[in-house]
């Protein structure tokens, strides 16, 4: 059980010159890009199909999702695979596509400030705090808004 003044270990990632962090805990493992197989009528976000040891994952990519523009694959680009929780004791894994996966980093619970708050902005977005390291800001992002579960559920069972 974990209390509220304890640690947590983040992973960061970059999508441009943004940097974000997501629990490690959702993180299953982070594997260069391979071959992805495209999706008919598939939605925008959505890059396609990729194959993980067997198991096939929708791969989407996170700056579309996040509302940010597309840019190339580089060398450095990465997927982070998720283990998002669906209800109903269901988990569904994703593949997510980042221009950078980072490091892991330890963060106090007084290091987070708070989402900002302006126009239902902290209900709708998916940060969930920041962290300000001498004005280098990296926010930290609920997966579960990012990648909707329903919508992952539905995306899940019309390709696989």
């Amino acid at each position: 059980m974990k209390r509220e003044n304890e640690s947590q270990a983040y992973l960061t990632f970059a999508l441009g010159a943004e940097k974000f962090a997501i629990t490690v805990e959702s993180v299953q493992e982070i594997v260069e890009l391979d071959q992805v197989t495209k999706v008919p009528n598939a939605p925008e976000y959505m890059l396609g199909i990729i194959n993980l040891r067997g198991k096939v994952l929708p791969l989407l990519d996170t700056r579309l999702k996040l509302g940010l523009p597309k840019t190339e694959i580089t060398k450095k680009s990465r997927i982070m695979v998720l283990d998002i929780e669906a209800g109903d004791d269901k988990n569904v894994q994703i593949g997510a596509l980042v221009d950078v996966a980072k490091e892991v980093i330890q963060l106090q619970p007084e290091e987070i400030q708070e989402a900002p708050d302006f126009e239902n902005y902290k209900t709708q977005a998916p940060i969930t705090g920041l962290v300000n390291n001498q004005g280098d800001i990296t926010m930290i992002m609920d997966i579960a808004r990012i990648f909707n579960t329903s919508e992952i559920l539905h995306l899940e069972q019309s390709v696989i």
